[in-house]
């Protein structure tokens, strides 16, 4: 085999050359999947070579190795190189091959991905009354309508567009049929709607119920700028007056008997006899701008 792809070298690449240069890739391919000609026998190419029907060689390689439907671009090579390139029917029936491949392993998911792509390219064929043409179409809605009835696939919504594409595709007569599994389906989902509307319609009363609680702004300000303007104009007011003090005052809140007791009175006991005068009236201005903040924002004096 290695020869004769050797000596379609020598030729010009003619297009009979290059299609059966790509025969031979694909008989070696298939060789490749281990597909076997009888049980414990493998297949050989000169079988592949007098195979009629070549695409039916798709159906054993997807049947021979266990997760070979997961590959689809590789199946599709292989059915172009079987002598099928360009031809859109055998490329719809290779896709629903490899999605039943991919039903009976389960993998609902893949099979459903194949199916919309094998839909796809099914709808490109609509204008073709040829029989490949109408034979594809026939496999392609049936593809679709096997998938979506399927119980064990979750999916519904997947499961009723494919539904929808099988009654797109059938015939009048298989109507009826689509139209059945689609109805059990769309009761299903109503079924299932009502069941999980107790359990939103008790979600939603417990949201409400919590909406009370509001959450404070913590970007906000602890005092309005209303109450801070206040306090800007009482600090002012304050400092003022403080700055205006007579030294008569000072000198009364200075040192010795009388002035010391008037002294204690002021700022709360603590002894001026270490304190300058400046600072005695820093702090009754302090106290005075603190009972007067304190009465703006409503604090008990």
């Amino acid at each position: 085999m290695k020869l004769a792809y050797e000596c379609l070298n020598v030729p010009l690449p003619t297009p009979v050359v290059i299609k059966e240069r790509e025969f031979i890739e694909a008989t070696s391919r298939i060789c490749a999947f281990n597909v076997v000609s009888r049980p414990g026998v493998p297949i050989t190419p000169l079988e592949i070579r007098l195979v009629k029907d070549r695409l039916s060689l798709v159906g054993r390689v997807l049947s021979s190795t266990e997760d070979a439907y997961k590959h689809t671009q590789v199946i599709l090579d292989l059915v172009a190189k079987l002598g099928f390139r360009g031809d859109l029917a055998a490329e719809v029936k290779a896709l629903a091959m490899i999605a039943d491949a991919a039903l009976s392993s389960e993998d609902f998911e893949v099979a459903a991905e194949v199916s919309m792509r094998m839909v796809k390219t099914a709808v490109k064929l609509r204008n073709s009354d040829t029989p490949a043409a109408r034979e594809a179409t026939e496999v392609c809605w049936h593809t679709c309508f096997q998938l979506g009835r399927q119980t064990e696939f979750t999916n519904t919504n997947a499961k009723m567009t494919l539904l929808a594409h099988a009654l797109e595709l059938c015939p009048p007569e298989n109507v009826n049929d689509v139209l059945t599994a689609w109805k059990r389906l769309e009761t299903e989902k109503l079924e299932a709607f009502k069941g999980r509307e107790p359990t939103m319609k008790k979600s939603r009363r417990t949201h409400t119920g919590n909406d009370h609680l509001a959450i404070p702004d913590l970007t906000a300000p602890l005092i309005s700028p209303d109450a801070a303007a206040a306090a800007a104009r009482t600090f002012s007011r304050v400092a003022g007056a403080a700055a205006n003090f007579p030294f008569s005052v000072r000198g009364r809140l200075g040192y010795g008997g009388a002035g010391d007791r008037d002294s204690e009175s002021v700022v709360s006991g603590m002894s001026t006899r270490s304190r300058s005068p400046d600072s005695i009236v820093s702090t009754s201005a302090r106290h005075a701008l603190s009972r007067g903040v304190g009465w703006l924002i409503g604090a008990s004096e």
